[in-house]
């Protein structure tokens, strides 16, 4: 039986809420059923989906409100949905609470951050270092713009071995990691780009968007088979 992957929405626009459709497809791809997760009118984890769902896939979309990870606003870049940011941390947290797996991208990453207790830059230009561009601007988002160090003993290193290239669609980025992540690749600036947790069987976060490589790319191909492998493997019915 293929395993059903919630996918949380991505964010709002007006009265709608949306998930961009390369990561339904890049789920479907794997061999899994995508199962769109949407926000509620209250903010509240419904049970239902950890009773239907397998694994739980969080996508990229906005800015994280500063208030969740205790600071003031400091830049005018991006634009935040406290509403959307306390649903998929909380249900970040209930997810990992039933050792599910997860993976996260982009913003999913920095949800992962958060939820296991981390914090992240406002804006890149935040860091003391010196950083590259990492909001690429192309014509094809699978287009790749620098490179990234994989640590060796890691998950993703036996899927692309100790380095790649890869896209890049970002201005925040981890500040300090949540417990039970390390770090597992990292950009030629210092900026965290994957982690994994030593602790829950599958919880991994990578800033790039493999969504829009795995077509091309074998290796973001397997990250996506071994995310609903895992799901396959972890399956729980409460």
């Amino acid at each position: 039986m293929s395993p059903v992957i919630g996918i949380l929405f991505c964010g709002f626009e007006g009265n709608r809420q949306f998930v961009t459709t390369s990561y339904i497809e890049a789920v479907s791809e794997a061999g899994a059923v995508p199962l769109i997760i949407p926000c509620p009118g209250k903010a509240t984890c419904s049970a239902k989906y950890f009773q239907l769902c397998d694994g739980f896939l969080f996508c990229g979309g906005g800015d994280i409100t500063p208030l969740l990870f205790g600071e003031n606003l400091m830049t005018e870049k991006g634009s935040t949905d406290w509403k959307t940011d306390i649903f998929h941390i909380r249900f970040m947290q209930k997810a990992l609470s039933y050792k599910l797996p997860v993976l996260g991208i982009c913003r999913g990453m920095q949800v992962l951050n958060l939820a296991l207790g981390g914090t992240i830059y406002q804006d890149i230009s935040l860091r003391q270092e010196r950083s590259l561009a990492h909001m690429q601007i192309s014509l094809d988002r699978s287009d790749v713009c620098h490179h990234v160090t994989v640590s060796k003993n890691s998950m993703l290193y036996k899927l692309c071995g100790e380095s790649m290239d890869v896209n890049s669609f970002h201005h925040q980025c981890i500040k300090a990691l949540g417990e039970t992540l390390r770090t597992t690749a990292i950009a030629p600036d210092g900026i965290i780009e994957a982690v994994e947790s030593s602790v829950f069987p599958f919880a991994v976060g990578v800033q790039w968007h493999p969504e829009c490589m795995y077509t091309e790319n074998e290796a973001m191909k397997n990250l996506f088979l071994l995310f609903i492998r895992a799901s396959k493997k972890e399956r729980h019915i409460f």
